[in-house]
């Protein structure tokens, strides 16, 4: 177990960068410390630090896999772009028009009320008391009272809306509202009261249902006063500071007046803003708050365009009506359809740009037989077909590739072929032959070979078949069989010349030939032979450094079948004790530097009229530093002998 956690510890330490980690060391010390010494400053302050930031990285990680997909990004645009702003316009305007609804109501409300005031206050200026009832006769029935004594609270000129809690008003059902009127007489006070009971009926039939009452006792909301707002005056200039009116969670009274609406759907029933009055409870003088919430619904806003007789409607508001209920059906029909084919264009891209996304991805793992199907006309499809071309140059690279690499392969066995078709000179057990052939491709037309005779000399060949590549190395094995078949000992090498170009003038055209140079050599007695048959000449270099360029006549194997034999020349001589004898192919003089010049006979000759030390690695070198690290242009095939 303790071994388990030390690992588990270690692995944890091996992989902890502090810069990609520290909000975690944060959230956790906050942790700690919070369980070690309780709350603190610096406990909440780790722990708010770490915590915001890893929050923050955890809602950059669901984003960026949330928005990974184009379309879900396409999505976002459209939302952002398209159905925010239109929900939050409809929400606006729905807002508006609520709170212009609940104005109207309010204002209508407060214009009633304030006509009862004034009149009430015009009628509280009567001395006598039937003049003042005459004065409310059109507004109700108003009442007259006479008292020694105001309840306490209550001013001496007080004026406003006033109610009895102790009366449960009709039936329980609901509270009696009043206007009261206070006058100071000399023997005390008179109290002149307008019930004010229609004032319920009559916002309900405003806004078309009903109307609940609530009343509850008066809040402060500052300093021993009410709260305010700055309301402008009518000029846009003047303004105003209207109280704010603020009940206690606590309710005293709630009654409704009217009869609640139905509807469904557009025509369901909603409130209003509620409206605030100032009251006063006249028993105790405690100041109190009504709260009225009108219920309406689109119907009952609507019949207001109906007259009062016969129920009928005017053209021109039915024309409105029209109008504005076209103009919003249009509206949210062309707002649906435009999100609707955002959609539609979103998850179509979207589509386009996964499918695409997935080829890709199928493209790099090796795939090269994927293909997407295209849609549309446009750039995605544009690009989609252009991945179908390339995946296809692709498929088609794969199979030239493939096929490329089982050519290498067949072209790495046939030299392998080629190589042991050639003689083992470790075999031979002749240290004074030495051969080596160079392709310029990954098999040569050159060949050589070596053919011990019982009298102890050595036939030699070395060949050039005109061409390169895998049609002149099977040319130069065909050449191995034949001479292969031929009586070496008892044929001088002007025979076996002669006999090789009557074969090759049998089995192929004159537009298919090759060079050779031919002959034996005794390695104890130094004696050579050779016929040159169009092969570039051979140099004889003496042990003293003299060089000798050996060019008897002769002509290609293939050029000629009457005319081959005459146009040959014998060459014979004798090596000497550190003589050596070079037969090359034209690969060697034709040897190109970076700047296009030939290596050349010349130059061969010079380097072998010079002090060299091992022969063949001298020239093979000097070649090397020729050409710099070209590659050949034909193949190189180098034989020497020597004594």
């Amino acid at each position: 177990m303790l071994r388990s956690l030390k690992a588990f510890l270690q692995r944890g330490w091996a992989a902890f960068r502090f810069r990609r980690h520290w909000p975690w060391v944060l959230f956790l010390g906050g942790l700690l410390l919070t369980a070690s010494n309780g709350s603190g400053c610096l406990a909440g302050g780790l722990l708010w630090l770490g915590g915001w930031v890893l929050f923050w990285r955890g809602f950059l990680w669901i984003w960026r896999k949330l928005l990974f997909k184009v379309s879900r990004r396409l999505w976002v645009i459209l939302a952002l772009m398209s159905v925010l702003p239109v929900a939050g316009l409809g929400v606006l305007l729905t807002a508006t028009s609520w709170l212009g609804l609940g104005a109207q109501v309010s204002r209508s409300t407060q214009q009633t009320l304030s006509a009862w005031q004034e009149a009430l206050r015009t009628a509280n200026q009567e001395p006598s008391d039937a003049g003042a009832i005459q004065v409310l006769k059109s507004y109700g029935t108003a009442q007259v009272a006479h008292t020694p004594k105001l309840p306490e609270g209550v001013a001496t000129d007080f004026l406003g809306l006033v109610v009895d809690l102790r009366d449960p008003g009709k039936d329980g059902q609901g509270r009696d509202l009043y206007l009261r009127a206070v006058r100071k007489e000399p023997a005390g006070f008179r109290t002149l009261t307008l019930p004010i009971s229609a004032l319920g009926q009559r916002s309900s039939a405003q806004s078309g249902g009903r109307i609940q009452f609530h009343i509850a006792s008066k809040r402060d909301l500052g300093k021993n006063r009410e709260g305010t707002i700055r309301i402008a005056g009518r000029d846009g200039h003047t303004a105003a500071e209207a109280p704010i009116l603020a009940g206690q969670e606590n309710e005293l009274a709630s009654w409704t007046v009217g009869r609640p609406l139905e509807g469904q759907g557009l025509f369901i029933p909603f409130d209003l803003p509620p409206q605030a009055f100032n009251l006063v409870d006249w028993q105790t003088g405690q100041p109190l708050v009504l709260t009225a919430i009108p219920e309406t619904n689109l119907y009952s806003l609507f019949a207001g365009y109906k007259s009062a007789e016969g129920q009928s409607v005017s053209e021109g508001a039915v024309k409105a009506i029209a109008v504005v209920a076209v103009i919003l059906v249009g509206i949210t029909v062309s707002q649906v359809a435009a999100t609707l084919m955002g959609l539609v264009l979103a998850w179509s891209l979207g589509r386009s740009v996964n499918e695409l996304h997935r080829g890709v991805l199928r493209l790099s793992q090796g795939d090269f037989g994927t293909r997407i199907r295209p849609r549309g006309r446009d750039q995605i499809t544009q690009l989609t077909e252009a991945f179908n071309a390339m995946a296809g140059r692709l498929q088609v690279a794969q199979a030239e590739r493939e096929e490329a690499l089982r050519m290498e392969e067949e072209l790495r066995v046939a030299r392998e072929v080629q190589m042991r078709l050639l003689p083992d000179l470790e075999a031979l057990r002749m240290p004074s032959v030495r051969a080596t052939i160079l392709p310029a491709r990954e098999v040569a037309g050159d060949y050589y070979d070596l053919f011990p005779l019982p009298d102890g000399s050595l036939a030699f060949l070395i060949a050039d078949v005109s061409g390169k590549g895998t049609s002149a190395a099977f040319y130069a094995a065909e050449t191995k069989g034949m001479l292969s078949a031929l009586d070496k000992q008892a044929l001088d090498p002007i025979e076996v010349a002669d006999r090789l170009n009557t074969i090759w003038c049998q089995g192929h055209g004159r537009r298919l030939f090759l060079t050779l140079a031919y002959g034996t050599f005794h390695p104890r007695t130094g004696r050579f032979q050779f016929v040159r048959a169009g092969h570039p000449p051979a140099f004889l270099r003496r042990g003293d450094g003299r060089v000798t360029r050996l060019q008897p006549r002769g002509m290609g194997v293939g050029l000629s079948a009457s005319r081959f034999r005459e146009a040959l020349e014998l060459c014979q001589g004798t090596l000497e004790p550190g003589d050596s004898l070079v037969f090359f192919t034209d690969g060697l003089s034709e040897a190109q530097s970076p700047e296009g010049v030939f290596y050349g006979e010349d130059r061969l000759e010079a380097l072998l009229g010079g002090p060299v030390g091992t022969l063949q690695e001298a020239i093979l070198e000097d070649v090397a530093t020729f050409v710099q690290g070209r590659p050949f242009a034909d193949d190189l095939t180098l034989l020497l002998l020597s004594r």
